[in-house]
């Protein structure tokens, strides 16, 4: 258990580091140094850095090492292309497992991030928006669906809602309700067309040169 506990911690803090821009695309990433530096077994650092690996954090090149991967605007697009199938589908089955509290709790989320929007707290409403399409996901009651989900959220935690806020409060009010009016259909459309409309943006700002993944903790 404390060698699971162990890896665990040292995962999120490389993750963090390039998430946050702390380790830069192409620094080498020294099993020996990070290891001493968390002062944990390499062992636990290598198993780390080869879950990063499969996220796409980090690649490995023979012979020369491991190194932080390139988090660029497609990577971070083909992210979102799963996570709008995905997060369709848990809203889809909310739709059978969501309660009154739980409609409550997701509307209140949802006007809190457009209040923290509005006070200019960046950092909180995008904490805040990501718990809020974390707990739809978790009242699919897929236990599947919420491992594919932690995947690709990584990637999104580099990624600030930048579209108008109004627009992101009424399209997460449209999900919330169709889900509570167990509309299973609507709620997989709005949620998918959500998602797309963050995706789409990203893909604006890349083709116009002004792109940067913002952390979101």
């Amino acid at each position: 258990m404390k060698a699971r506990v162990a890896r665990h911690h040292v995962r999120e803090e490389i993750q963090r580091r390039i998430l946050s821009g702390e380790s830069k695309p192409g620094e080498r990433l020294s099993q020996q140094s990070l290891a001493k530096e968390l002062g944990v077994a390499q062992g636990a650092v290598r198993e780390s850095l080869l879950e990063l690996q499969w996220l796409g954090l980090v690649e490995s090149i023979d012979h020369l090492g491991v190194f932080v991967g390139d988090l660029d605007a497609s990577r971070i697009s083909e992210a979102y292309l799963i996570r709008e199938v995905l997060e369709g589908l848990s809203a889809r089955l909310a739709c059978n497992h969501a309660g009154r509290a739980d409609i409550t709790e997701l509307r209140k989320m949802a006007d809190d991030i457009f209040r923290l929007a509005h006070e200019n707290k960046a950092q909180e409403m995008g904490t805040l928006d990501r718990k809020l399409h974390f707990h739809i996901i978790e009242l699919s009651r897929n236990n599947i669906l919420l491992r594919l989900a932690e995947t690709y959220r990584v990637l999104g935690m580099t990624v600030r809602a930048s579209r108008e806020p109004q627009i992101i409060h009424d399209e997460h009010l449209g999900i919330i309700q169709a889900i509570e009016e167990n509309s299973a259909e609507e709620a997989e459309r709005l949620a998918r067309r959500h998602v797309a409309g963050a995706r789409q943006m990203i893909e604006s700002q890349a083709r116009q040169g002004n792109f940067v993944p913002k952390w979101v903790g």
